[in-house]
């Protein structure tokens, strides 16, 4: 026997030491020989659970878009609602530029009547087309009588705002909210046009006053 292995077999604490010293140094070794224990393959698993937590959505996949609600007017409302609109709207934008343009008194007056109440028509019109499934737009109106007042100027201007806008268009917005009146299918349009069409008949009396005294003052003195 070597003088080693006799002092370890006369000191067995030294013995057991360097076993486990030994022990420890194969574990270490092993450990660092075994590859890493994080594939990629766990990742993307991991990756899945944490993805599967978030809850499905409850939409079909080949759910149609919901539709607006439809309008509950008919042709001949839907209609009304467009002409009366265009008309007010008319009215507005030609008395806007009588503002700018003419000079005359009674015109001015006449002109800052129409702004406030066909812009408060409007706007009550709009309403109620809203409540009823309908959203029309706001528009400025294309209409042959704002280009022909817009190369005019004083007194050619007053004498054809007047016969066109407050003469003529009133005639035929008188007619147009009758019709409504009389003739309409839907009970708000019908109760719109009838309160309307006395402030109407009232700018159509002022309109044909003022076309009058217009027409006196452009006839010839007599002789």
């Amino acid at each position: 026997m070597c003088p080693i292995q006799n002092d370890m077999s006369r000191h067995p604490a030294l013995h057991a030491a360097a076993w486990a010293m030994a022990m420890a140094a194969l574990a270490a070794g092993h450990a660092v020989a075994q590859p890493s224990a994080f594939v990629p393959v766990e990742v993307v698993v991991a990756s899945d659970a944490a993805s599967s937590t978030v809850p499905p959505s409850t939409v079909p996949p080949n759910a149609a878009p919901a539709k607006p609600p439809a309008s509950s007017l008919s042709t001949d409302d839907l209609r009304f609602v467009d002409e009366a609109l265009m008309a007010s709207e008319m009215e507005v934008a030609t008395s806007e530029l009588a503002l700018k343009v003419s000079a005359d008194p009674k015109v001015q007056a006449y002109a800052r009547q129409m702004v406030k109440d066909h812009g408060a028509a409007a706007d009550a019109l709009r309403q109620i087309a809203r409540d009823k499934g309908v959203t029309p737009q706001k528009r400025v109106p294309e209409a042959p009588e704002i280009a022909r007042l817009r190369g005019l100027k004083p007194p050619q201007f007053e004498e054809a705002y007047i016969r066109t806008v407050a003469v003529d268009a009133h005639e035929q917005a008188v007619l147009l909210f009758q019709n409504q009146a009389t003739r309409g299918k839907d009970a708000a349009l019908r109760g719109y046009a009838e309160k309307m069409l006395p402030t109407l008949r009232e700018h159509l009396k002022d309109g044909r006053a003022m076309e009058g005294r217009v027409t006196a003052s452009a006839a010839p003195a007599k002789t």
